[in-house]
């Protein structure tokens, strides 16, 4: 029973969405997968996000003084995203993507909004939800 769990968690890291399916598949219970799979997909998303943090600390120590102009151009493009589309839209379609996909990106654009972290988690634990509502089996 607990390697069953312990699948579905490490499926959730990745993508919450689909994970319930490998949840119902090995006969957990509808509680059990929900948890298994908000459990697994916030680790996920904490572990991706904080380990880009680190990683974007040690770049950013080597990184020149003098912007290019190219680096210039995609900064610009970056504000005109973030002008663009309300960070709550995209923080709630992100999961369909991935969890790793999601957490790189938040933490790369929108670090500066604290309010950003606790949505997303609750982001991963909607999707959760929804990926256990549409796989239950229906009895």
């Amino acid at each position: 029973m607990f390697w069953k769990i312990f699948s579905v968690i490490l499926a959730a890291t990745v993508k919450t969405l689909f994970a319930p399916a490998m949840g119902f598949a090995v006969n957990l219970s509808f509680g059990t997968t929900f948890a298994a799979t908000t459990i697994g997909g916030i680790i996920g998303f904490v572990f991706f996000y904080f380990s880009f943090g680190f990683g974007l600390n040690i770049f950013n120590k080597k990184k020149k003084s003098h912007p290019t102009q190219k680096q210039i151009k995609r900064a610009r493009n970056i504000i005109n995203f973030k002008k663009r589309y309300p960070v709550w839209l995209f923080v709630l379609i992100s999961p369909i993507m991935s969890i790793p996909i999601m957490a790189i990106v938040i933490r790369r654009f929108f670090h500066n909004n604290k309010g950003i972290f606790v949505l997303s988690l609750f982001a991963v634990a909607l999707f959760s939800l929804v990926g256990c509502l549409i796989f239950s089996p229906i009895l």
